[in-house]
């Protein structure tokens, strides 16, 4: 794998400075396991997933994409940390998250950041937390 992310990189390196054209670029991805079946293109809509407790909706080598949802009165009490960085957008709902010790409360159309190595968690209250997370690296 590490092989492979390596290959990635330099992809994506060459392609960044104008080295490569679009097409050896969408090429060399799929050849590496990009998300070719499409031609590069790979939507999916969040929505679809409302109510899924983890729904994995698109990955590439180098990020993934995940829906979820959190019950009414769910808490963590075991913080989760990652290899690499981790985004979540809140849809619907609100939680308090908690980050390095620092609690804030979040709602729907909040951002929140998760920095690699960050232990943190989520907990919601009175109603349930849909939201929407980038891995990247992709952990799930």
């Amino acid at each position: 794998m590490a092989n492979k992310d390596f290959e990635v990189k330099q992809i994506l390196k060459a392609y960044r400075q104008g080295l490569i054209s679009d097409e050896l670029f969408a090429e060399q991805m799929q050849e590496l396991g990009g998300n070719g079946a499409t031609g590069g293109l790979d939507v999916a809509n969040v929505f679809d997933h409302r109510g899924s407790q983890v729904a994995k909706l698109q990955e590439t080598p180098l990020s993934q994409t995940v829906a979820f949802t959190l019950p009414a009165g769910y808490s963590n009490d075991t913080e989760n940390t990652h290899k690499g960085d981790q985004i979540i957008y809140v849809v619907e709902g609100c939680a308090t998250a908690k980050v390095s010790g620092t609690e804030q409360d979040i709602k729907a159309g909040d951002v929140l950041m998760i920095p690699a190595g960050a232990p943190h968690t989520l907990r919601t209250g009175n109603e349930s937390f849909f939201g929407f997370t980038i891995l990247a690296p992709p952990e799930l």
